[in-house]
């Protein structure tokens, strides 16, 4: 497994590099279709590398394995949002952030055997929560480069990178599409995560702090939406809400994998 997460780590980077050097610098040949290919061949040794520990018995899942599946899920985001969003100059830190969250895979141990029984239920449970935490990491940094692009109206000096990026509407569509479609599959995770509690351990889940946080950010992300069409909420406002959601998200389950794997030592309920 690590080897080919190594080798897709490899391409991510050299990608990286071609894409400051021919979207911020300005220097080099665009083949738009030959980048595809290799993203596309990266994103399979990628998935490659994650199939042994998600899907060969026995499974196995932490903070590592959670790192990298929200990598490559946030990166197949950006590549189906580019079909429908023009977002051209996106390219740099896409890459940047799956090779930041890959990199850190790679230093964690991996994670712990899941003892739990696997049925559909608690499959569905898994397969939503993932797809709504790579929505959301998609979210957020396009929050952070909103941020960005809003300095680029209010100041002509603005870096490269900012000059280069999407339209600010672009980046506000994009965010938003990512934050409904994961604000519904977080809904199926948590409802899901009480029917397969009670299908397995005979009671709801225990509202411990993953829970607590879990649905905090869930109620963050719904506020956002429902302000955005009962107020119109955008700019500041939802980047402001968005990356707090997403803190409490990460807190939740990221940090109480790392905590169970890499400090106790113990495994978690998934």
């Amino acid at each position: 497994m690590s080897w080919l997460a190594f080798i897709a780590l490899f391409i991510y980077l050299t990608l990286g590099w071609h894409f400051c050097r021919t979207r911020l610098a300005g220097r080099g040949v665009i083949h738009t279709g030959a980048e595809n290919a290799i993203l596309l061949l990266a994103l399979a040794i990628h998935g490659l590398a994650l199939w042994p520990a998600l899907a060969e018995p026995p499974l196995h899942f932490g903070a590592a394995e959670a790192l990298s599946m929200i990598a490559w899920l946030a990166l197949i985001t950006y590549l189906l949002g580019h079909l429908a969003f023009p977002l051209e100059g996106l390219q740099p830190p896409v890459i940047g952030l799956t090779v930041v969250l890959l990199g850190l895979s790679l230093v964690l141990p991996p994670g712990h055997v899941l003892t739990y029984t696997q049925n559909g239920v608690s499959r569905l449970h898994f397969l939503a929560a993932m797809l709504a935490y790579g929505l959301f990491t998609n979210a957020t940094g396009v929050a952070i480069l909103m941020r960005l692009a809003d300095r680029r109206l209010h100041h002509a000096s603005a870096n490269l990178l900012v000059q280069k990026l999407p339209p600010l509407l672009a980046l506000e569509r994009l965010l938003f599409a990512c934050i409904s479609t994961g604000f519904l599959l977080l809904t199926v995770a948590l409802v899901t995560g009480i029917t397969f509690s009670e299908e397995i351990f005979g009671r709801a889940l225990e509202f411990n702090h993953k829970i607590v946080l879990s649905v905090a950010a869930w109620l963050v992300y719904g506020l956002l939406l429902l302000g955005r069409r009962l107020r119109g909420w955008r700019g500041r406002v939802a980047t402001l809400w968005t990356t707090t959601g997403f803190f409490l998200l990460i807190l939740g389950y990221i940090g109480s994998r790392f905590v169970l794997d890499v400090i106790l030592h113990r495994p978690g309920l998934g």
